[in-house]
């Protein structure tokens, strides 16, 4: 690898950059993916290296039947574990078609599910179809001026699906990022974007803060106002409003799936048109299908969002 000419050359360059950029990096065994819009971050995903990606469909050999819990034990063909329900009248050793339908997280293995794919004249372990890697996903989604690695691994997976795809027609907007004194991931701050990510409490520009609860059933977002500072000259339409803007940022980056209620601070009948209007236009934009389904008289929004992979509360 070529060293660059002047120190903290590539840091120096990309720290003052605009646009829509993708950041690749490494942590530990994951690979990590991030959207930045002008240095702000609006999108975030992670996957497993040593995982193949969700949809794979492949043969799967039985390993081990749990009888008391109707389900088995499935090896895949990157030798990693998964767990099928409904998987109790079968036998070890038999080759099945499967799906994958959820990574591993917190310590639960990967999902499946069984297929109806003829497996006749297929090997054992072998690969039907593969899913979409995390990057496909997001290429699926936006259109990047730049996309930035420092993997050797990465720069090479993403040049080859770059050359062969119908994304970009110009490969110079991916850079390997090469710089010995500012590491890629100190200078996008992944740590720390992925640590305010996952918290519970997001500050607003306002002096507002949402709460953002995650339970199995339902996520609960409470938006509390400022008692003082620069909240005391806006409206509760306004604070409403931003906090609107953030919610839906929050919904990509932690991939919040299914029912999402939202405690937004009361308003007026005409004001809460207004509000819903704006829901409404911002989820359009989101990356899984979002629906408004009701604000009710306490003023609470529900809404239901597509469940695509796992929440970032799962994988940290």
């Amino acid at each position: 690898m070529i060293k660059p000419k002047e120190k903290n050359a590539d840091g120096k360059l990309y720290i003052d950059s605009k646009g829509l950029e993708l950041v690749c990096v490494r942590k530990d065994n994951r690979f990590v993916y991030l959207v930045y819009e002008d240095k702000n971050l609006i999108d975030l995903e992670i996957e497993n290296a040593n995982e193949l990606p969700i949809g794979t469909r492949c043969v799967g050999k039985v390993c081990d039947i749990s009888k008391d819990i109707n389900a088995a034990f499935v090896m895949l063909p990157d030798k990693n574990k998964a767990f099928l329900k409904n998987g109790g009248n079968l036998k070890c050793e038999m080759n099945i078609p499967v799906e994958i339908i959820r990574s591993s997280s917190k310590g639960k293995l990967i999902s499946v599910k069984s297929t109806d794919d003829d497996i006749e004249h297929r090997s054992d372990l072998s690969i039907i179809s593969y899913g979409k890697r995390a990057y496909e996903k997001l290429f699926d989604t936006y259109h990047f001026d730049k996309v930035l690695t420092d993997d050797d691994v990465l720069f090479d997976t993403l040049k080859n699906f770059l050359s062969s795809s119908p994304y970009v027609l110009d490969l110079s907007c991916l850079k390997r990022y090469n710089d010995s004194m500012v590491g890629l991931s100190v200078l996008y701050s992944v740590s720390q974007r992925i640590k305010e990510a996952s918290s519970k409490t997001v500050w607003l520009k306002s002096g507002a803060n949402l709460i953002i609860e995650e339970t199995s059933a339902f996520t609960v977002i409470d938006i509390n106002s400022a008692k003082s500072g620069y909240s005391d000259n806006l409206s509760y339409l306004d604070i409403n409003l931003e906090a609107c803007d953030e919610i839906f940022r929050q919904m990509n980056l932690r991939n919040l799936s299914g029912i999402i209620l939202i405690d937004f601070i009361n308003l007026k009948k005409n004001e809460e048109k207004i509000l819903i209007e704006k829901i409404n236009g911002l989820a359009k934009f989101q990356k899984n299908y979002t629906k408004l389904v009701d604000i009710t008289p306490l003023g609470i929004a529900e809404l239901t969002r597509k469940k695509e992979g796992c929440t970032l509360s799962d994988i940290n």
